[in-house]
């Protein structure tokens, strides 16, 4: 096959997936589309037990000089629950959703080349196992975890060496791909604080012990954190985005509550944090004489590339004739990281353009010029890999 000719083939796919958006861990009939393109094409579903989402491999057929390698690929398959309003001719036909962070994007790369690896079984030893994952947005808790932490508990991936995901990005043109080493998402977690006084009269103010003033100091302090504790070249952010006490004008109130989120680029950064709000919240209370809850959620760790990985993802970039550039600082939230605390791995943004559309937006989709080159890159980056290993 051209590539002209399979670029058209990768382009309706796109489309396809581009109309039909789902909702985190509710994408059946995207999984059942990608299940019978790789079965048409003769590619291996592996048993996983999920219920979204699936986990195929490719296996080569050339005769390996040492032990048989595995690595892995990338693509998340979720919506967002948006109304689309691109305007383009192939929107959503699910009221209400839209693909519109580009995983519609994300899965055609990863499975154009899965359907690459399979053409070119006989040019590498090895396996490559491809993940479509489910749930990358979901909002996770602690009962309903996010997609990749669903894929990792089935056990499927236990024998993966390195990992490879790409993600679209507005941020470039089609043609421009972002590979850097270090971290490339912020770790994703949440603080909520209950601070509990004693509520009175506000004309006997003396017979309560107001919860507002603690939880002022306490905003207070936690936003010194970001300027006088952390490396001020460390990307990070700490917010305070909830405030709630009391509910008329005369009275004072019994409690407060405050929650908020931070991210940081850097594990030791992300310890720190958390201790040191949880330090304030101590001192607050015995300050006030109030008492005090602390509750941290910790989500999906920073995405840390490997640098030596890396390193050849850009190589192998190169070698394709592809714009090769450093990506911006993000803390943003990407669950590929939790792959990364298996086996190291490599996340990388390719460029769709539409820089005007915002990502999770009701009129974004990603240009599809650059898919085959996208998915010639990720197979190239697996089959490398196997070599290299």
């Amino acid at each position: 096959m051209s590539k002209e000719a399979f670029q058209t083939q990768l382009e309706d796919y796109a489309k396809w997936f581009h109309q039909h958006p789902e909702a985190s861990y509710e994408e059946y009939e995207t999984t059942e589309r990608i299940a019978r393109i790789l079965n048409d094409n003769g590619i291996e579903i592996l048993p996983s037990g999920l219920k979204t989402g699936l986990v195929a491999q490719v296996k080569g057929s050339k005769k390996a000089e040492g032990e048989s390698h595995v690595v892995a690929i990338r693509g998340d398959i979720d919506g967002l629950p948006i109304t689309e309003e691109s305007g383009v001719p192939y929107a959503s036909v699910n009221e209400g959703y839209l693909h519109g962070c580009g995983h519609d994007y994300n899965m055609t790369v990863a499975l154009g080349a899965a359907l690459l690896l399979q053409r070119r079984r006989d040019q590498f030893a090895g396996t490559v196992k491809v993940i479509f994952q489910p749930a990358e947005e979901v909002s996770a808790d602690k009962n309903t975890p996010t997609g990749a932490v669903a894929v990792l508990r089935t056990g499927v991936l236990e024998d993966v060496e390195v990992f490879f995901g790409t993600h679209d990005s507005n941020g470039g043109e089609p043609g421009e791909y972002f590979i850097g080493a270090g971290p490339q998402s912020g770790a994703v977690d949440k603080y909520r604080i209950r601070i509990h006084g004693k509520g009175s009269h506000a004309a006997h103010a003396n017979s309560g012990v107001s919860p507002i003033r603690p939880a002022v100091a306490l905003i207070d302090g936690i936003e010194t954190i970001s300027t006088k504790n952390v490396d001020p070249i460390h990307p990070r952010a700490i917010s305070v985005t909830h405030i709630e006490a009391g509910s008329t004008w005369n009275v004072i109130p019994r409690d407060a509550f405050i929650e908020g989120t931070v991210r940081t680029a850097y594990a030791e950064d992300r310890t720190l944090i958390h201790d040191r709000i949880r330090d304030i919240a101590n001192g607050t209370s015995l300050a006030y004489d109030v008492e005090i809850d602390f509750d941290w959620e910790y989500g999906s760790p920073s995405v840390y590339n490997d640098s030596e990985w890396t390193q050849f993802a850009k190589d192998t970039a190169a070698s394709l004739g592809l714009v090769v550039r450093e990506p911006d600082a993000s803390l943003g939230g990407e669950d590929f990281s939790y792959y990364q605390q298996e086996a190291p791995g490599v996340f990388l943004n390719i460029g769709v353009g539409n820089g005007d559309r915002p990502m999770h937006g009701p009129t974004f989709y990603p240009k599809l010029d650059a898919l085959s080159d996208s998915a010639e890159l990720l197979s190239r980056l697996a089959q490398g890999a196997l070599s290299r290993l």
